[in-house]
């Protein structure tokens, strides 16, 4: 019988209890806009980028052309954002988010505190540290992104594939 490694066995349970922290918190955020966790991650992706295409929307989250196609449509019809001409290349629309006084609000709401917490967190570590963490956050970041493409091609009911 193999032995299981303590260390790997605490780090497992740790990783698992973080992933269900950030994705309750994030559903939770978007129960408050009436959105899911995603479609509410995909309006913090037009605020850090701007205007994009569907296409970078899937790049960005793993999401089939056909699902991201989907959720644009949701967005749209609940006046978060509109597809329009892009301004570089007229045969191109992309996804842009509209001003919306109310998410403002509710997002100060949700992470005003979110973000006090993280400074403060932040500054118990020095700039090597934080490095370090910066990168296992990148590098894990990555790995989501590719096995949520691998686990999207496997899907049987998957409208598009």
């Amino acid at each position: 019988m193999t032995q299981v490694d303590p260390v790997d066995q605490a780090a497992e349970l740790v990783g698992r209890e973080f992933a269900m922290a950030v994705v309750v918190f994030h559903e939770a955020v978007g129960r408050l806009l009436g959105l899911s966790a995603v479609e509410r991650k995909c309006l913090d992706l037009l605020q850090r980028l701007g205007p994009v295409t569907a296409g970078a929307i899937g790049e960005h989250t793993g999401l089939t052309t056909g699902a991201v196609t989907r959720m644009v449509d949701r967005l749209s019809k609940a006046g978060y954002v509109q597809r329009c001409p892009d301004p570089h290349d007229r045969r191109k629309v992309v996804v842009q988010l509209l001003p919306n006084e109310r998410m403002d609000a509710l997002m100060a709401t949700a992470f005003g505190p979110f973000v006090g917490d993280m400074t403060a967190i932040m500054g118990r570590y020095d700039d090597n540290e934080l490095s370090a963490i910066l990168d296992f956050v990148r590098s894990t970041t990555d790995a989501l992104l590719a096995n949520t493409r691998r686990v999207t091609r496997l899907d049987p009911a998957r409208p598009d594939g």
